[in-house]
């Protein structure tokens, strides 16, 4: 229907999920590649080429040979770029703490030293991972993603070779940390290949049997990319698992993950006690324009709420502060209408418009702000930029056009927009609540906002955070929240790194709900039922403690990889730990079956055709492209980096 305005209006329980295409790493005969000679400076070579012209023009297959474990392959291509006996590679390789990734590890390294690699294995906690990676001060990492939003750019963009370098003047980026410069070691064309395909994607939006083909063919040529340039090894894709108690009433997540759930709808109720216990990670921060993990993402989505909302962790968007919408028709403009009488935390009142714009414009001029890349490079929204390449303040493209009306306005048309505005970086605060944008001085100063007093208007309130392992971060219910209220008064969770220690904690019943760790995880006591709609549940134990409790194994759209400093790590000791990954082998005895050996930098849910063309692409069986019929609506991130 339209309204007077001749502008279509969308009810929002009909907005769709979206596509997804993806990436990985190889190597290749083609006569670039530095495993062709005997080249050890490292150095790009060759020339950027469009689609079509000389240079890189795709992979049929995964050339590593598929859950192999190829040493003799890795030794051949390090002696190809002049590595021996008496001249070997140091590889400093940095891991979220986690035993089974520790295991693997050493596993890896042992390989490597019949290629003549010597890694030296270091792990950190997760915010200390995030932070060494961001400086640059890495090698060979390990991380994971988990979507923000299940559509192909928000894997992709990860190994966009601009989005990848964080020593960029006046670009914040948010892709993979591997440094994919000019100065990276490796192939000049395929790194050029890999933009004009991301290009291809971001230049044809829209839900067109066109654009999604063009989409489509792009994602799988980026992925073919990938395993030429081995920038970023993905190793599996993880099927997310979580436990409770039989005195929680308890409706898992779904296939977005928990941290995009709220505990007012994923719990039912709660016996013996009015509070949730659970265990978390460490985070950084608790404002929504600075969270970057599932930790801090997690309690942001119980504390904030966001224009739209994935209903449990499910890929299904749905309203949340918002009513319903308008758009032109080249969807370069929206306009929303908020819910009335929705109430933020403490004294400050209903939500306006005029918030929603304050929020926003936080958000995209912010010095705080390190989640820039979603309302810029992904919603593109319309801005001014000084000689700097910064926004100039108060040019973001968001307006209020009434007391409960705003406007956002693109630079260009985007297939994602719903899905994006779900992100909890665009959730509301009261409008001047800290004076980090022109024309505001702030309530109070940033350091409390983001540590000691978050205010929003989601279904908790801030209660206590001591941060650090060992320490705890409590939320009260909102009795004057808006939507559904919480069966719960509010939620306890103990800071814990350790993952021995995290399981004591739930064995010993101090937590309701909670992960097992992989060391602690057998797979034989998994008692599930079949799953439906990606999700099987059933139950698990006996615990070493007697009880048996409920588990939910769901499949996440996720993928967990080793990815490496381009500029330290030449293309032969890619390749060579490429060789040396057995995906299927790993899955199995390390993850202890916990998900898939992953080919592709994007899980098989949202792969242009689905899981069949997933499978038929890596073997070199199918295009696994598809053209418009490439399209699924399933989805998982919440999108964001993940260390375990």
């Amino acid at each position: 229907m339209t309204d007077s305005s001749g502008k279509t209006r969308r009810r929002f329980l009909q907005a769709t999920g979206a596509t997804a295409a993806v990436a990985l790493a190889g190597c290749s005969s083609d006569s670039n590649s530095e495993s062709s000679g005997n080249d050890t400076s490292g150095n790009e070579t060759g020339t950027g080429t469009e689609n079509g012209g000389e240079g890189f023009q795709g992979l049929d297959s995964y050339p590593y040979g598929a859950n192999e474990t190829r040493v003799g392959e890795a030794k051949r291509v390090m002696e190809e770029a002049g590595y021996g006996p008496d001249n070997r590679f140091e590889l400093n390789w940095l891991q979220y703490t986690s035993p089974a990734w520790t295991e693997m590890a050493n596993t890896i390294r042992a390989r490597l030293e019949s290629a003549y690699i010597d890694m030296n294995i270091n792990e950190a906690d997760f915010s200390a991972l995030i932070d060494t990676t961001e400086k640059g001060e890495h090698e060979a990492y390990t991380l994971g993603w988990i979507a923000d939003y299940p559509g192909g750019q928000n894997f992709l963009q990860l190994v966009d070779p601009p989005n990848t370098i964080y020593d960029a003047d006046g670009y914040t980026p948010n892709g993979a940390r591997l440094f994919w410069s000019e100065d990276a070691k490796g192939d000049a064309s395929v790194r050029q290949y890999m933009i004009d395909q991301f290009d291809q994607i971001t230049d044809n939006p829209g839900n067109s049997d066109s654009a999604e083909t063009a989409r489509n063919e792009a994602a799988v040529r980026m992925e073919e990319g990938l395993w030429e340039s081995a920038a970023l090894l993905p190793i599996y894709h993880q099927a997310s698992q979580v436990f409770w108690y039989d005195r929680l009433d308890y409706n898992p997540p779904g296939g977005m993950g928990g941290s995009r759930s709220k505990e007012n709808i994923s719990v039912n109720g709660l016996e013996g006690k009015s509070r949730l216990d659970t265990i978390s990670a460490t985070f950084s921060t608790l404002d929504p324009i600075a969270s970057g993990n599932t930790a801090s993402g997690g309690k942001i989505m119980n504390m904030f709420d966001a224009p739209m909302n994935y209903q449990n962790g499910t890929t299904e968007v749905q309203p949340l502060i918002v009513e319903d919408y308008t758009s032109n028709d080249d969807l370069t403009e929206y306009e929303f209408t908020l819910k009335e009488g929705i109430q933020f935390h403490g004294d400050y009142g209903e939500v306006t418009a005029s918030d929603v714009v304050y929020s926003i414009r936080r958000l995209v001029e912010s010095t705080n702000s390190t989640n820039t890349y979603f309302p810029i490079s992904v919603l593109d929204i319309a801005r001014e930029t000084d000689d700097d390449g910064n926004v100039v303040s108060g040019s973001t493209g968001v307006e209020a056009t009434g007391d409960y009306t705003f406007k956002i306005t693109l630079n260009n048309p985007f297939t994602y927009v719903l899905p994006v505005l779900a992100y909890s970086a665009f959730s509301v605060v009261p409008e001047g609540i800290v004076g980090d944008i022109e024309g505001y001085e702030g309530e109070m100063g940033y350091e409390e906002f983001s540590t000691s007093n978050p205010i929003g208007c989601g279904p908790f309130q801030f209660a206590n955070w001591e941060s650090g392992n060992g320490g705890s971060f409590s939320a009260d219910r909102f009795d004057d929240y808006h939507g559904q209220m919480a069966a719960i008064e509010g939620i306890d969770s103990a800071i814990i790194t350790d993952t021995t220690a995290r399981f004591n904690y739930f064995l010993n019943g101090n937590a309701d709900v909670a992960a097992i760790p992989t060391a602690q995880y057998n797979p034989n006591k998994a008692d599930l039922g079949q799953a439906e709609g990606g999700q099987a549940t059933g139950t698990y134990g006996p615990l070493e403690n007697d009880q048996t409790v409920n588990m939910a194994e769901t499949s996440s759209i996720n993928t967990y990889f080793v990815g490496f400093h381009m500029e330290k790590v030449p293309k032969a000791v890619r390749q060579a730990m490429a060789y040396v990954i057995n995906q299927e082998q790993f899955v199995n005895s390390v993850f202890k079956g916990r998900g898939n050996g992953a080919f592709h930098l994007q899980p098989p849910q949202v792969f242009p055709g689905g899981a069949e063309a997933y499978e038929s692409h890596w073997q070199g069986s199918g295009s696994g492209s598809g053209g418009s019929g490439g399209s699924t609506s399933s989805g998982n991130s919440s999108g964001n980096s993940s260390g375990s």
